[in-house]
């Protein structure tokens, strides 16, 4: 159980295209403002972990599966990574005029939450009924959207040395996703 709760924590609570955006998502519309992208990544974390639990073994095992998605992720965040470069205080560039979306869709590409369900529903075996398939999902969702929401916050925290450094810090959370990109396929 621990060592469930460990990964589930860290593969949280760590940086990651959903984790960067929810920070950004709280630098530029605060954290009350941020909740709809939040929620959009929960519908995300519920639909893709459904699905990937339920066929974890065919995720596990097929590589032009995992490829596809990688290329589609990788084609994505790219895509936010420019958008949150060029974006200025106020312009609801970091999720764009639909967060609900922008936040599901970036779990349906994000290969992270992927092998998040992977991992956490294939690998971790937990005696009990902490074991059992809704107990190890539920605690994956709830611990999941519990980092986003933190980033999300910790990004209204830091609103105001934003507005005076946006440009800075849209690089580097850009170049972070850039950087996941690259990560993704090593």
């Amino acid at each position: 159980m621990v060592g469930f709760l460990t990964f589930v924590t860290v593969m949280s609570f760590t940086p990651g295209p959903n984790t960067l955006m929810a920070m950004t998502e709280g630098q530029t519309k605060g954290f009350r403002r941020g909740l709809v992208f939040n929620f959009g990544i929960l519908i995300g974390l519920l639909t893709i972990g459904g699905v990937i639990s339920i066929f974890s073994s065919i995720f596990q095992s097929n590589v032009l599966v995992v490829n596809g998605l990688k290329i589609i992720g990788s084609i994505y965040l790219l895509y936010l990574a420019y958008h949150v470069a060029v974006s200025k205080p106020g312009d609801n560039a970091s999720a764009g005029s639909h967060p609900l979306m922008t936040g599901a869709l970036l779990q349906a590409t994000n290969i992270k939450c992927y092998l998040y369900f992977v991992t956490g529903m294939g690998t971790f075996i937990i005696a009990g009924v902490w074991g059992s398939f809704p107990v190890k999902f539920g605690l994956m969702v709830i611990i999941g959207i519990l980092g986003t929401l933190t980033w999300t916050l910790a990004g209204q925290l830091i609103q105001r040395f934003y507005n005076d450094h946006y440009r800075l810090l849209n690089v580097i959370v850009a170049l972070l996703l850039v950087y996941s990109v690259w990560d993704l396929w090593q």
